[in-house]
């Protein structure tokens, strides 16, 4: 992918067409130069039709003590080091040896090499904590097969034109309902990290081409509504776009205004033969969720929160159970 001139403030983006295949990726930063999300990852083997996509957020609570002063002369917390250096591994586990075990690669060395400086005290207190979410799959005949890859909240998703967007990441919180975490927030009780054990979870699962696959950071996720309003921002952006690199611009754009935090993300789409068939087959599924969830929540927000709350569980209704049809451990879920 090709890495384009900042947009505003400081995002960057990424864009890949070819046909069969387009690709997008967006980085925003909160403030500028500071930013804890790693860039996205987007890689992908001809020969063996293998690929990857990840993304990788730096957890500032918990990591925000210094690790060390960069040539620019910003001190960097252990939360930015810990998301570089782990999608840094990632990286190299995909292009060397993807039988390797990838959690004892980065166990063994997430903090090597690194100058340990200030550390936070309490029991939220990490050594070089991050998040990870990624999809390993290949490409089929006809379809497309995936490994889901995750330790923290930031996302996997598979995105078909009739059925959506489907969670394929099961949050390392206390709760999986996707509702609940926009409104409580709760902390995490797993991630990657240098001094504390961390599970790398993983979930399988296929379907037929064409779709899309995506991998968010919750600074796109975690600052909506209503779950139906970040697939909704999804598709009003591609609808609107002339063109791939215009699509990446409009992510920029509207994550920017709406999020409280450094947002990531990067999408894969499988299957279409131009853009414009991509962006086709997303138009009745845009104009449903204009009707049943984006319109309704704009209305509901003029009224107050008297009108939202339970506006907000009505489109968790309507959404929930495709939503969550292939979410790891759920009833009927596909595999």
């Amino acid at each position: 992918m090709e890495v384009r001139p900042v947009l505003r403030g400081s995002a960057k983006l990424w864009q890949h067409e070819e046909t069969g295949f387009a690709a997008v990726g967006v980085c925003t930063e909160r403030i500028a130069e500071r930013g804890e999300d790693a860039d996205p990852l987007l890689l992908f083997h001809r020969p063996t039709r293998h690929g990857l996509l990840a993304v990788f957020d730096g957890v500032g609570g918990a990591g925000r003590g210094t690790a060390g002063r960069a040539g620019t002369g910003l001190d960097r917390t252990q939360a930015w080091v810990a998301s570089r250096r782990v999608r840094g591994l990632v990286e190299e586990w995909f292009t060397t040896d993807r039988t390797g075990d990838l959690r004892e690669r980065i166990v063994a060395r997430l903090a090597a090499g690194t100058r340990r400086g200030s550390r936070v005290r309490g029991s939220i207190a990490r050594e070089f904590p991050s998040t990870f979410a990624g999809l390993a799959f290949q490409l089929g005949e006809t379809g497309v097969r995936w490994e889901v890859l995750w330790a923290g909240d930031s996302r996997c998703y598979v995105a078909e034109p009739t059925l959506g967007l489907q969670q394929l990441s099961r949050d390392d919180t206390d709760s999986a309902d996707a509702l609940e975490l926009l409104v409580q927030d709760p902390p995490m009780t797993n991630m990657v990290s240098a001094s504390r054990d961390f599970q790398l979870n993983r979930w399988q699962g296929s379907t037929l081409r064409p779709c899309l696959l995506v991998c968010a950071t919750d600074g796109f996720f975690g600052y909506v509504d209503t779950p139906a309003e970040f697939e909704y921002l999804l598709w009003d952006t591609l609808l609107s776009a002339q063109e791939i690199t215009h699509w990446s611009a409009l992510l920029a754009e509207r994550v920017t205004a709406y999020t409280g935090d450094d947002a990531s993300l990067v999408v894969a789409a499988l299957g279409f033969r131009t853009f414009d068939e991509l962006r086709a087959s997303f138009r009745t599924r845009r104009d449903l969720l204009h009707t049943e969830h984006a319109e309704p929540m704009r209305l509901a927000r003029e009224h107050g929160r008297a009108a939202l709350v339970p506006a907000r569980e009505r489109s968790w209704r309507l959404y929930r159970r495709l939503y969550e049809r292939r979410l790891p451990g759920a009833e009927g879920e596909v595999r």
